[in-house]
């Protein structure tokens, strides 16, 4: 991998998720000299203002780019890490018909966030509408908080990426719908920055879209298996082999070396968010997405030789 010249100032900021964290444990940024840390935020808010102030330069957080574009902030995604949706929407095992949620109760993290927007996703691919179907959302806690919910018996259903859906289904409980299977356009884990920073900054946004294809690349190498499951359970804190293994298997066909912004995807998030927040229906897509750094790596040597060692 090609050296930065010039370092940032700034974090740039990740979230909790199997790809970023391998860039960070293979050493993958280091070695181009990015000051990649792992930084938990608990609310959209939070993470805004994080990059408002400058103490960040960047973020992983899908909804929040496009909330945070109609707030003033001139932000962009400059790479997708996960262009699709992914998870699984999980029931109670009592729920064995799409008609049977009806007058249930659905847990998300929050309002408007990731794991709204695919509960809401998942239902609207199911034929139904929360309101008309009398279906009550409640605000609950991150994914662990709503496993633990399904597990008690205080939420029917909830959307649950694979690593904690798969905690479920051993314990009975079914999934009505295979998220990441069903044709959904989706704009997942995604890279964002203000159009400035990027600007200004061509190297290392150029850096870190090369970490993270060295990461896939990685992942997708079927030698590196134990090291990539190692990884998992380690940064996941899981417990058991087996659910390393299974979020390992899901890893293949989830991430991809095409790591060009959805914006279909974006534009389906879009719909979505603008039921609470109405000011985002007036965003055209592309005003946030920045394809500068995607198209000078992918056509870089570098890039070229990624996609033929994936062929062979």
């Amino acid at each position: 991998m090609a050296r930065c010249t010039m370092r940032p100032k700034k974090l740039l900021v990740r979230g909790a998720f199997a790809l970023l964290f391998l860039t960070l444990n293979l050493g993958f940024a280091q070695a181009a000299e990015l000051p990649l840390v792992r930084i938990a935020y608990g609310a959209f808010n939070e993470k805004i203002l994080a990059l408002w102030i400058g103490r960040e330069q960047g973020f992983t957080i899908p909804g929040s780019v496009l909330n945070a574009f109609v707030g003033g902030i001139n932000v962009a995604f400059f790479g997708g890490v996960v262009n699709r949706a992914d998870g699984d929407f999980v029931v109670a095992p009592s729920i064995r018909r799409i008609e049977d949620l009806r007058g249930k109760k659905l847990g998300v993290q929050s309002i408007g966030g990731g794991v709204w927007s695919l509960s809401m996703l998942a239902l609207e691919h199911l034929g139904l509408e929360p309101t008309r179907d009398k279906i009550t959302v409640l605000v609950l806690g991150d994914q662990s908080v709503l496993t633990q919910a399904m597990a008690t018996g205080r939420i029917d259903a909830a959307y649950l990426g694979y690593t904690f859906s798969t905690l479920l289904k051993e314990k009975g409980f079914p999934v009505l719908l295979d998220v990441g299977r069903a044709p959904i356009p989706y704009q997942g884990l995604a890279l964002a920055a203000s159009r400035s920073y990027l600007r200004q900054n061509p190297q290392i946004a150029d850096s870190v879209l090369r970490g993270v294809l060295e990461s896939v690349a990685f992942i997708q190498n079927p030698t590196h298996r134990e090291a990539a499951v190692r990884s998992l359970a380690k940064n996941l804190r899981l417990t058991s082999t087996k659910e390393a293994e299974s979020g390992y298997q899901v890893l293949q066909w989830l991430y991809s070396l095409d790591i060009r912004p959805n914006v279909k995807g974006i534009q389906n998030m879009q719909r979505l968010l603008a039921i609470t927040n109405p000011k985002v229906a007036g965003v055209k897509a592309e005003d946030v997405v920045y394809d500068s750094a995607v198209d000078a790596v992918q056509k870089s040597a570098f890039y070229q030789e990624l996609v033929n060692r994936a062929k062979r």
